[in-house]
């Protein structure tokens, strides 16, 4: 049985087999003198990166060891590494495919702040990526990058996002509620046969000055009433969405004139479709 120190100092002058003895070492002296040998390979280094528990300082060596600078796997598994010091993360990120970035955006056990980064890095790239890739990525972003895919891509890549597991119905009004979202993706949401069950998705359209008024007027009969006068007197409102919401309230009974100090001339009840509730929560 060899000492630390006579481990150690057959780890420099090993090779083959006897070298893989000393890459799996237990003790991380022993490793990294390993990693100075000539004969490492490839296969050894990525071996040790796959590994969770090895020292930083390994992974640091590894990440900027010339003898695999074009070795793409050595550079994944070193920014998947939890254990990766921050700095050597970011060093490698612009080197990773966007794939594989939405993968390590995605693995909690990575540092909240290289997770950050590498969202930013995704959104920063979306905007010359083709619809195809899009439309892949739409389809394992988790909800953090949802919303800047649907900004970047077509009506068919919002589509793909619309139907992402990953998205909730807090996600879509979210969305909905941002200053920035483009009016197309505000009508694609609101022609949604599966987000507008959603109560508080209809609410959200029913503020939302994008949302076409031929489906916001099918809302307003299932939203409740206190609701619908807290949208009545709210600034946000689109104009022409209020002589509906007025209409509504009427028809329930409510003093609207009293508490809010307008009247308007309604529209006939032909002149716009109104539901007849089979599509209501």
């Amino acid at each position: 049985m060899q000492t630390r120190d006579e481990r150690i100092h057959h780890a420099q002058t090993a090779g083959g087999e006897d070298l893989w003895r000393f890459i799996k070492d237990a003790h991380p002296d022993v490793l990294l003198h390993a990693l100075y040998n000539q004969n490492v390979t490839e296969d050894m280094a990525v071996f040790v990166a796959k590994h969770r528990n090895v020292p930083s300082e390994v992974l640091s060596l590894l990440a900027t060891d010339r003898r695999f600078r074009e070795s793409y796997k050595l550079k994944l598994l070193i920014c998947k590494n939890p254990g990766t010091p921050q700095r050597v993360v970011f060093s490698l990120l612009k080197f990773i495919r966007i794939f594989d970035l939405m993968d390590i955006a995605k693995d909690l056990n990575v540092q909240v702040t290289i997770r950050q980064k590498i969202e930013y890095m995704i959104v920063e790239r979306l905007k010359s990526t083709p619809a195809g890739i899009q439309k892949t990525l739409a389809r394992k972003a988790n909800s953090t990058l949802l919303p800047a895919i649907m900004e970047c891509g077509d009506e068919s890549v919002v589509r793909v996002c619309l139907e992402s597991p990953s998205l909730t119905g807090g996600d879509v009004c979210s969305i909905i509620n941002r200053s920035a979202v483009s009016a197309a993706v505000i009508r694609l949401i609101a022609a949604d046969s599966k987000w507008t069950l959603r109560y508080f998705v209809r609410y959200a359209l029913i503020r939302n000055i994008h949302a076409p008024l031929v489906h916001v007027v099918k809302f307003l009969p299932g939203m409740k009433t206190s609701d619908l006068r807290d949208l009545y007197s709210d600034p946000k409102v689109p104009l022409s969405t209020r002589p509906f919401i007025y209409r509504e309230l009427q028809e329930r009974g409510e003093d609207v004139n009293h508490n809010c100090g307008e009247a308007y001339e309604l529209p006939l009840q032909e002149d716009f479709p109104i539901s007849d509730g089979a599509d209501e929560v």
